[in-house]
């Protein structure tokens, strides 16, 4: 059974709703791994996320009952690179290569801290990620507006922004694994090229996240 199955067969038992932790509890995985999952679950439209709560808590839709519509950055047939996108897939993408999920910040709300944290044999990785800017606002009071800055203009600010942060990263956590994660587009990776030196002799990994969820991984050394 999928882990999103027994999410919402052990929602079903709680018509009242779980928090995440609870969930994580009743499943017996961590909590990172659950928040993942729910917010996943949410935007299909499967369950519902009552933020007002505190702890926020899941619970199943009722079958008749309307999936409200999610707010999407940009136009509805602009390729979705948004942060918490990438960072998805990549969480996704280290499950199935048998990482522990240990943290995962929620990008919506610009959380602090490391995006993502994972483990595996003993070795800890520490993530990255930036996704890549949209021609259109994400207010809906301004999705008719078109933003005056180029996206790859803005994404070169974006990767700036990275750099220094996985420079942190690697200062604080000298003998871990510390990633770059961005979206697999031309501007990122002729930015990565221009600093691939560094990224190599700082033991820097870099994780390309392309359009259908498969990821490009380039590690500084074993994998």
């Amino acid at each position: 059974m999928r882990f999103a199955d027994r999410v919402l067969r052990v929602l079903a038992e709680h018509p009242e709703g779980l928090s995440d932790g609870e969930i994580a509890a009743a499943l017996h995985v961590n909590h990172a791994q659950a928040n993942l999952y729910c917010r996943h679950l949410a935007r299909e439209g499967r369950i519902e996320r009552d933020d007002l709560a505190r702890p926020i808590r899941n619970r199943l839709l009722e079958p008749d009952r309307p999936v409200p519509a999610e707010q999407h950055t940009g136009t509805s047939t602009e390729v979705d690179r948004r942060e918490r996108t990438v960072q998805d897939r990549v969480v996704a993408w280290l499950v199935a290569q048998r990482w522990r999920i240990v943290r995962v910040a929620d990008t919506d709300s610009r959380e602090r801290g490391t995006d993502i944290r994972a483990e595996r044999d003993g070795v800890l990785l520490h993530v990255e990620v930036k996704g890549y800017p949209s021609t259109s606002y994400a207010d809906p009071r301004r999705a008719d507006e078109i933003k005056p800055t180029r996206p790859a203009t803005q994404a070169r600010q974006w990767f700036g922004g990275a750099v220094v942060k996985v420079l942190q990263l690697r200062q604080e956590h000298p003998d871990d694994e510390v990633a770059f994660a961005f979206p697999d587009v031309p501007t990122y990776r002729a930015l990565i090229s221009t600093i691939e030196t560094t990224v190599a002799t700082m033991r820097l990994a870099v994780f390309f996240v392309r359009d259908d969820g498969l990821v490009d991984a380039r590690w500084a050394g074993p994998a």
